[in-house]
């Protein structure tokens, strides 16, 4: 199964920023920085899969591992209603003072992290192939054929006080579905036989989404709590996709 899904979901990482150079940023956060994760959109067309119910799982997923590496403090925007909800009631005198919400001391984020799937694209690329043998009435055949998915997810990362982009990256994914058959047949002394086998492994494009966001955590943790060496290789890999994408057209 791991090496299904690492074939399945294969990310081309990038990362790029509003300020100049990422390998010029140095040294760990004193202590955890607080974000927002606001909704994830869509704003690529033929996107058949996509819903609410996929936008709040991306969202929460990102959330929860940003939270899950001890490093940031993730204050709640999505269900906010619902605390200010309960604020509410306490203002109204409906639940007991000793356990009410207190107003006007709710945490700040430093930065609102902005996700969006802006590009989707089916049968991008689709291989086929196959082959077999015949000995004396005996005979085997197989086939196989793949075909990938293109995903394509922008984030940022916005200062709060600013209101400048901090941080900006773009993730290319593919998801890639597979097939295969194999037929055998022969006979002897009258009697035949045939058999048919045939699997197919088809990843969702969703899937390939939700591994881009464990990639987004990783960066963020990168960029705004480690500071560190890995800042270089964010850089690499951004060179890397930029020039990826600049020989797809001739000058």
């Amino acid at each position: 199964m791991k090496r299904a899904w690492i074939a399945a979901a294969t990310l081309l990482v990038s990362g790029a920023t509003a300020q100049p150079g990422l390998a010029q940023i140095s040294g760990m956060s004193s202590g955890p920085v607080t974000v927002a994760v606001k909704e994830i959109t869509n704003t690529a067309t033929g996107t058949w899969w996509w819903s609410p119910s996929v936008s709040s799982k991306l969202t929460g997923m990102l959330a929860n591992e940003l939270k899950s590496t001890g490093h940031f403090t993730v204050v709640e925007r999505q269900g906010l209603k619902k605390v200010l909800g309960e604020q509410e009631l306490a203002e109204l005198g409906i639940t007991r003072q000793s356990t009410a919400p207190k107003k006007g001391i709710m945490t700040g984020a430093k930065y609102y992290i902005l996700g969006s799937v802006s590009d989707y694209r089916e049968n991008t690329e689709t291989k086929s192939g196959g082959g077999g043998f015949n000995i004396m009435g005996f005979g085997q055949r197989k086939s196989s054929s793949s075909s990938s998915a293109y995903v394509a997810l922008d984030v940022r990362v916005v200062d709060t006080t600013t209101g400048e982009i901090a941080y900006a990256r773009t993730i290319e994914g593919k998801a890639t579905s597979t097939s295969e058959s194999t037929s055998s047949s022969g006979g002897m002394f009258g009697v035949g036989f045939s058999d048919n086998q045939s699997s197919s492994k088809k990843v969702p494009a969703s899937k390939a989404v939700r591994a881009a966001m464990i990639e987004v955590s990783e960066y963020l943790n990168c960029v705004l709590y480690l500071k560190n060496s890995c800042i270089a290789e964010y850089d690499a890999k951004e060179q890397r996709r930029r020039d990826a994408t600049k020989d797809v057209l001739d000058f």
